[in-house]
């Protein structure tokens, strides 16, 4: 650790060397601002584009993956799932997804008019 301390000091000495020898500033008498006012301001995507850039490979890259599973096999998969598993177990699943969704829209509801 030490070492690396040494080392750390040893090249910020040397790059204090180096700036003090290198070239003084050349003034540029707000040409630099000047030239960044008259550079046309930059496009900003509507709300639409932006959702329609994340969408569009969005569902090229879900259908790729969907067409690569077997539908009968995912539906006799859920059949099966459907015929073992209980109604208690049904309704608790739909419970908490409707929980989920619930505070999912709370959450934005609460984002949209600033309460938190």
């Amino acid at each position: 650790m030490k070492q690396d301390q040494f080392e750390h000091d040893d090249f910020d000495i040397f790059l204090k060397k180096q700036l003090q020898q290198a070239q003084p500033y050349v003034e540029d008498k707000d040409f630099t601002a000047n030239v960044m006012n008259q550079l046309p301001a930059a496009k900003t995507l509507g709300v639409w584009q932006e959702r329609l850039i994340i969408l569009i490979p969005f569902m090229i890259i879900s259908l790729l993956v969907l067409s690569q599973f077997s539908l009968l096999n995912v539906l006799v998969k859920l059949w099966s799932f459907l015929a073992a598993v209980q109604v208690t177990n049904l309704m608790q699943i739909g419970l908490v997804t409707m929980l989920a969704v619930i505070s999912g829209a709370s959450f934005w509801f609460a984002k949209q008019f600033k309460l938190i």
